[in-house]
């Protein structure tokens, strides 16, 4: 590859970058309701490929008769799908269930609805009959969701990805902080990348729905698809303008870069 390509490759990678760290713009209407972590999370996890105990690398998960069933690589998509299964689909209980063929079908038209869109007005939704809502049907059908919510390996080709190389500044994580008040204001979740490169500690996707105040840091409630049992928090910290993620069996806790993805095409 001669130097010349080589500048150009480069160029547009950061063309992408900025494009994709200014392409974001509050929601224009307030929600119809908020996000549920009760009812609007998946019932089954993301599995991770490496084991770990206490946020502590233990080995990896190597087990050939375990691989095939396990449900790994997807944290992006069970963040990304539980936001589009907020805002684009609706639950009728007292109509006849589907069948999993139908049920397949209906999940993929919700896919095909691009994250970064406002949600759509009830009545053009789509319909998932016999359920009250996405935990009790994932709960009943994960086979069905796992087969049909999209693989993982496209998020590594994320255009967004770029952004890695560039660790966020203290102003990009106030801008950011204050663009999470604003969406959560408005009733909105987002999608946020937890990572701390070049160290491999994070590298992870989270959904946050509701924010508190407590003792003049903003701490942010999420639906961590890997540990999705409780609630998780995030907790910006004005006074040294950073974030910090909690203690999970994956995360030793502390300090987090944050980036918010699914907010354009190219994010």
């Amino acid at each position: 590859m001669s130097s010349r390509t080589a500048t150009r490759i480069l160029l547009l990678f950061l063309s992408w970058a900025i494009v994709a760290g200014c392409a974001h713009r509050p929601p224009e209407k307030q929600a119809d309701r908020p996000f549920s972590f009760r009812t609007d999370r998946f019932a089954f996890a993301n599995e991770t490929v490496w084991h770990y105990v206490d946020g502590e690398l233990r080995s990896m998960r190597h087990s050939p008769s375990a691989r095939g069933d396990r449900y790994t690589r997807r944290c992006f998509v069970l963040a990304r799908s539980a936001l589009e299964f907020w805002k684009f689909a609706r639950f009728a209980p007292k109509e006849p269930p589907l069948s999993r063929s139908q049920l397949a079908k209906r999940i993929c038209q919700v896919r095909a609805h691009a994250a970064w869109k406002p949600p759509l007005r009830p009545e053009k939704r789509v319909v998932f009959p016999g359920y009250r809502n996405l935990y009790r049907l994932s709960r009943d059908h994960p086979e069905t969701f796992k087969n049909n919510l999209g693989a993982g390996w496209p998020t590594y080709f994320r255009p967004g990805n770029v952004m890695l190389v560039f660790p966020p500044s203290a102003r990009h994580q106030a801008k950011l902080n204050r663009r999470l008040r604003q969406s959560l204001d408005a009733g909105h979740p987002m999608v946020l990348w937890l990572a701390n490169f070049p160290s491999l500690n994070i590298n992870h996707a989270v959904l946050v729905y509701s924010l508190t105040r407590k003792q003049g840091r903003f701490v942010y409630s999420v639906y961590d698809p890997n540990d999705s049992k409780t609630p998780k928090k995030l907790t910006y910290s004005p006074s040294n303008r950073s974030f910090s993620f909690q203690k999970t069996f994956y995360f030793k806790g502390g300090k987090v870069d944050v980036r918010s993805v699914y907010q354009s095409p190219l994010k």
